[in-house]
């Protein structure tokens, strides 16, 4: 199994960085790698499918994310965590900095 995160398989593949370069909002970072980077290969966002790496820096990730316009208020941030694993601890625990405790669901 990979140790790495899915920002490697983009760089192994050429691809882009879609979070850099477009923007979009990735989990690629956070992301254990295992999918051949098929998302950010479309342009599209990683979604998180194969989970959280053993060492995410989600709190970084999330403070990028917002530095570059993602809007705390629309909960975005809490939703992008929610997909796939929605349960795992790092993903879980990653809140905007905007929200309360009151807010903070697993379920989003």
């Amino acid at each position: 199994m990979a140790t790495h995160s899915v920002c490697e398989e983009c760089k192994r593949r050429g691809s882009a960085c879609v979070l850099v370069a477009h923007g979009t909002p990735c989990l690629g970072p956070v992301t254990q790698a295992g999918c051949g980077a098929i998302c950010p290969a479309y342009n599209r966002g990683c979604y998180g499918c194969f989970g959280p790496k053993e060492t995410p820096n989600a709190p970084a990730l999330s403070e990028h994310l917002l530095a570059a316009g993602m809007a705390p208020e629309a909960d975005l941030l809490t939703r992008l965590y929610r997909t796939f694993n929605a349960a795992a601890r790092a993903f879980a625990e990653e809140r905007p900095p905007a929200m309360t405790d009151a807010t903070r669901t697993i379920d989003g």
